[in-house]
This record gives C-alpha cells, structure tokens and sequence, in this order.
C-alpha cells in the first residue's frame, strides 16, 4: 500500500561549500523529525533581535509560553537592521546579498519553543515584522524575525551598532 505522508525531503546537493553542505544536512534532519514525531512537541529554535531579547519589554511574550535561551550570537554578515518607527520601539531585520556595502552580522539571541507555543506566538507578531529564515554566524539557519523591506524604505539604518540592545545604549 503506497504511503499517504506527503513529506518530501530534498535531495542533498553537493554545491556549496562544507559549511553549506552541513546546514542543509540539518535542515533535512530536522524535516525527517518533524515527519516522524508529534510536531506539537518538537522544539522551534527562534532567532529574536529587538523588543523580545532578554530583559527587553517583549521578552515575557516568550517566557510566558516556556521558552528558553539557547544562546546569544550574531547573523551571518549579510543583514541591515533599521529602526522602526513602532510602539515599544522595535528594529527590523532583513537580509541582502553576500557583499552588499553596509551588511554585517547582528546581535540576537536563539530562543527555543515548542510548535504550539511558536504558533500561538507567531500569530501575534503584528507587519511590518514576520517570521521567516535566519542565517546564524555557523552558517546555521533558524527560524527568526525578519521585516518587509517596504517597512525600512524610510527608516534610520543601525546596522553599524551591531545590534538592537547597542543602538538603544546609545540613548543613554
């Protein structure tokens, strides 16, 4: 009787470099999980940049749901962050091509979750922000905020800061 799981894990590609080779690896690994476990309880690792890092007035929409800090990194360096005019303030995130001018790696923090709490959390980030994939320093890709670029066409670039907790310092 054929299989009615509808799952299909990608062929591993031999392009790229080592690095890349090893992400992809895991990525196939963790969808190979995911079609074989209950998903409601598989941890989501989450890449956070702004109002809910650590001690920031967002954070408890994490805590609340039970997850913990994994670690404290940076993004690859192929991302700008800009400050939104948004109330509590907020950054967004978004990713450029490998070499773009300005780009750097930026300050977040890897929380981890389970599926349902990521979804019920998911479903509250309101536009111009939204989740989607996040390149860590490792090489390594999580899921993380990212924001629509319409959103930053106005917005003051503070990517040489290096991150969100750096550029609200310098108010201080």
């Amino acid at each position: 009787m054929p299989s009615t799981d509808r799952t299909s894990i990608p062929p591993l590609q031999h392009t790229g470099g080592p690095e890349e080779r090893r992400a992809r690896r895991r990525r196939v690994a963790t969808i190979a999980a995911v079609s074989t476990s209950d998903p409601l309880v598989l941890p989501v690792r989450l890449a956070v940049v702004g109002a809910h890092l650590d001690g920031q007035p967002l954070n408890h929409q994490l805590t609340d749901r039970g997850a913990r800090l994994v670690e404290r990194t940076t993004t690859a360096p192929i991302y700008h962050l800009f400050a939104l005019d948004t109330v509590p303030p907020k950054p967004g995130l978004v990713r450029v091509a490998p070499g773009e001018p300005g780009a750097a790696s930026i300050e977040v923090e890897v929380w981890e979750l389970d599926a349902a709490s990521f979804g019920s959390f998911v479903a509250e980030i309101p536009p111009p922000l939204g989740i989607g994939t996040v390149v860590l320093a490792d090489g390594s890709a999580v899921a993380g905020f990212i924001c629509e670029s319409i959103a930053v066409r106005d917005a003051l670039d503070i990517t040489a800061f290096g991150g969100w907790r750096a550029y609200r310092a310098s108010f201080s």
